[in-house]
């Protein structure tokens, strides 16, 4: 069971939406629960059938703060149980078909107004006997020294956060790829990070799950970063080979100089007729495509690694200029890794643009496999 958390600070934007489909399909998630929507329930049909999702629950946002959704993918049954402006609460049933509470949580951003979100918390948990998982935007955090830059945090607010983990017998997982969730993207000494984000799980079911795994997934328009969290994240997995692509001519090589070069040197090289001079150009291509697009590949995991590597430098060395250059650079690459895969799949319900590859990436390579 895979659930993504993500405070995306507003839905309403077409670019947010393609960066959602993008953290779907890589990530192969059954559930997701977005806080800071900014848009009314009405809008969430069609947010729903973008992202190719069978449920979906949507409270409103207030003006143009807050809201949340939770969705999931065909398949996973979910069952709501109570919602509010600061938590959707749910059954999830896993492979196993045991249930799973989940619960994702907003908290409140105005500190004066922060324990009535920690209330309608308690009050959920009273209620369970569950396997217990919670995940969010706290807006909270549990200790000064695991912040950086800005005013210190007072201590009672901190306080409240660590006397309802201890009342509700919660355990704060760590991620295994990051520690700060949230940068101000500001410059110098006005910067400052923060570990807002987070997953919860009650701490008698620690030693039950000894393959759970949560992680930051580093985002190139957001201040927040978004945060996943798998149940068998843990199990060793058999390493993928990589497909062989199919020839089909690539709108992105109308671009590359290296691809025109190519095809000329192929064409004079080869003798034949035209099948097949088509074949042999077709197979330089096909290398030489297959061996961009693994370039490509490792410039983006390359991107997202610098990007948490700056994040997370002490505050005097963390540039923001060059985490805003970072996360464009990365927002370009995605898109342009989404055209290379959606040339090569013969599913037109996506525009060109929208940030889909790992699903154009699951269809192509599966209708190869048929072929």
């Amino acid at each position: 069971m895979k659930i993504l958390c993500w405070n995306c600070r507003g839905i309403g934007n077409p670019a947010t939406v393609r960066e959602l489909k993008q953290l779907l399909i890589a990530n192969d998630l059954e559930v997701i629960f977005l806080c800071d929507t900014k848009v009314q329930s009405n809008k969430f049909p069609y947010i729903r059938s973008k992202c190719r999702m069978e449920g979906c629950l949507a409270v409103n946002a207030c003006g143009k703060s807050g809201g949340l959704v939770m969705m999931w993918k065909a398949g996973t049954k979910v069952e709501i149980k109570s919602y509010s402006g600061n938590h959707i609460d749910s059954f999830i049933h896993d492979e196993n078909d045991k249930p799973i509470r989940f619960t994702g949580f907003y908290g409140n951003a105005d500190p004066n107004n922060r324990k009535s979100s920690w209330d309608i918390l308690k009050r959920v948990g009273r209620l369970v006997k569950e396997r217990w998982i919670i995940g969010g935007d706290f807006n909270a955090i549990l200790d000064n020294s695991k912040k950086e830059g800005g005013r210190r945090k007072p201590q009672t607010l901190m306080n409240d956060f660590r006397e309802v983990i201890d009342e509700l017998s919660l355990v704060d997982l760590k991620t295994d790829n990051g520690w700060f969730t949230w940068v101000n993207n500001r410059e110098g000494t006005a910067m400052v990070k923060e570990r807002l984000d987070r997953f919860l799980i009650s701490a008698s079911d620690v030693e039950s799950s000894p393959l759970i795994e949560t992680k930051v997934i580093r985002q190139s328009n957001s201040d927040h970063d978004a945060i996943v969290l798998d149940t068998m994240g843990r199990k060793p997995r058999e390493k993928q080979r990589d497909p062989r692509l199919m020839f089909r001519y690539d709108m992105c090589w109308a671009k590359e100089a290296e691809a025109k070069n190519i095809i000329k040197n192929a064409w004079k090289m080869y003798t034949g007729d035209i099948m097949d001079k088509l074949e042999k150009v077709g197979h330089d291509l096909g290398a030489w495509q297959l061996k961009k697009y693994k370039m490509m590949s490792r410039q983006i995991d390359m991107i997202k690694s610098n990007i948490s590597r700056i994040i997370d430098r002490p505050g005097e060395r963390c540039d923001g200029n060059e985490l805003k250059a970072m996360r464009l650079k990365l927002g370009k690459l995605l898109d342009k890794e989404e055209q290379y895969w959606a040339q090569r799949s013969r599913v037109n319900w996506l525009k060109e643009g929208d940030r889909n590859s790992r699903f154009f990436h699951v269809r192509a390579t599966s209708k190869k496999k048929k072929e």
